[in-house]
């Protein structure tokens, strides 16, 4: 049987979908539930309601307001730190070679599993407010242990770059893009209302039921991939586990087509500027809008993430494909309009005006075109059995580059607000141009690849080699799409 691509089969669009709404509910929540802890702990809760109401948010409470603001940015650090370091050595050295010797669909479930236990955490927190912060810590930990966000990131873009015929890679690989935005459009936006409305209890027990939910889809309808050919020491789980430091290393040093590593680390290295963007923007926004002048709610926070992902959303899933088959724009052409604009959006966000912030989350419609350009683009320059140790790889790099980003925007956020709090954002606007100059000097000094580690010196990015065809094993049915 083969399904090709006029009979698409949704697989893991749905996983990627549900998995990232509860990233998003959670986030923001997880976000004013440290800021919650933080302001009760110090204070009272009465003192902590007056300082989130704008209409008494006057100028008595700016010395507490930055001390709430800065601890809570502390704590921040703290837990993302706790969760990634694990995530990077779990993805790296455990998840990445499961999924590339063993199943694409048991690494989904014991990231989504992980995930639960660490939502309980949050929920029992929540229930437990007057708790000391630090128990927070716990959830971050058990989280990481599971992969996380990275994790599952890894095992999706493995699992559809898999099933994706190379001509068709970038437009796959935008929807699955395009499920991380839509979900945070409804996300984002319902957390705000969750928290605002229905309080922390009801959030964290409505994610650990919606990642429940994922596993028997997972369980009950999710084909799984597995590898077509087995690597020499496939022999059992704890010797492939051993070998994983041997097996990276292989993978990296590995001899290739020339140029095609350079294009590969520079490639990642944008993306791993752009996930140092992602991360410090996530990490600072929240309470940069909820600061004076602006004085936002919760709510309001998740109107303007909502819109964000929303147009963001729409781009990849409709703009994309037009783009690329209507009008044949180069994947470098693509990548360079989404740069463009997630620079122009943070120069609109350093302002601090309302009409600012929502006029950069509209401007940067456009910023889910390199993270899918990019990853479209090296996994063709590796056979599909390295996949997993491909995006394994630029997973537990994207995990360092937000641990950098957590270390750096911390400690920048609150060292800013005594002279320009929009600093930060002048700051990633700053990070993002660098990536958008070595996109530049790809596009004119280096010869553009085609698939499977071929360059060629007269087409776009990603070439048109249809020579090569992608196939692999799900659940024995062999797949082109």
């Amino acid at each position: 049987m083969v399904l090709s691509c006029s009979h698409f089969r949704v697989t893991v669009e749905p996983v990627m979908f549900f998995y990232m709404m509860a990233v998003f509910i959670t986030f923001p929540a997880f976000q004013a539930l440290i800021y919650s802890k933080v302001c009760v702990q110090q204070y009272n809760k009465t003192f902590c309601q007056n300082l989130k109401n704008s209409s008494a948010n006057m100028s008595e409470y700016r010395d507490e307001e930055d001390f709430v603001q800065s601890e809570t940015s502390h704590w921040i650090l703290m837990n993302n730190v706790a969760g990634l370091v694990p995530s990077c050595l779990v993805v790296l050295f455990f998840l990445s070679p499961l999924v590339d010797h063993v199943s694409h669909k048991a690494a989904i479930l014991i990231t989504v599993g992980f995930g639960v236990f660490a939502n309980v955490t949050n929920l029992l927190n929540s229930v437990y407010v007057d708790l000391d912060a630090s128990y927070l810590l716990i959830g971050s930990i058990i989280g990481g242990c599971g992969g996380s966000f990275t994790a599952m990131m890894m095992v999706i873009y493995s699992y559809i770059t898999n099933i994706s015929a190379d001509k068709s890679k970038t437009v796959r690989v935008s929807v699955v893009e395009a499920m991380i935005f839509l979900a945070g459009t409804i996300g984002v936006f319902c957390s705000g209302l969750m928290v605002d409305q229905l309080g922390f209890v009801f959030t964290f027990s409505f994610t650990t039921g919606l990642l429940v939910v994922l596993i028997l889809y997972v369980l009950i309808w999710l084909p799984d991939v597995k590898p077509d050919r087995q690597a020499a020491d496939d022999v059992g789980c704890a010797r492939i586990m051993a070998s994983r430091i041997s097996g990276i290393l292989e993978f990296i040093h590995k001899d290739r087509e020339e140029g095609v590593k350079v294009f590969i680390g520079l490639m990642i290295l944008v993306l791993l500027l752009l996930m140092v963007a992602t991360s410090g923007e996530m990490d600072v926004l929240y309470l940069y809008v909820t600061r004076h002048p602006l004085n936002w709610s919760t709510t309001m926070y998740g109107y303007l993430r909502g819109l964000e992902n929303f147009l963001r959303g729409i781009t990849l899933i409709t703009v994309m494909p037009l783009l690329k088959y209507k009008f044949h724009l180069k994947d470098t052409t693509l990548i360079i309009l989404g740069l463009m604009t997630r620079i122009t959006g943070f120069i609109f966000y350093s302002f601090q005006h309302t009409w600012t912030m929502f006029t950069g989350g509209a401007v940067s419609m456009f910023i889910g075109f390199p993270a899918a350009g990019i990853r479209s683009g090296v996994s063709q320059q590796v056979h599909k059995d390295e996949h997993g140790r491909l995006f394994g790889l630029i997973a537990s790099l994207e995990s360092i580059a937000s641990i950098m980003a957590t270390l750096i925007f911390n400690y920048v956020y609150p060292a800013s607000l005594s002279f320009y709090p929009g600093f930060c954002f002048l700051l990633l606007a700053a990070i993002v141009i660098i990536g958008l100059f070595i996109i530049l000097w790809l596009r004119i000094k280096m010869p553009a690849p085609n698939y499977y580690g071929k360059f060629d010196m007269s087409d776009s990015l990603t070439g048109s080699n249809d020579d090569l065809s992608s196939s692999s094993t799900v659940n024995g049915i062999n797949t082109h799409c």
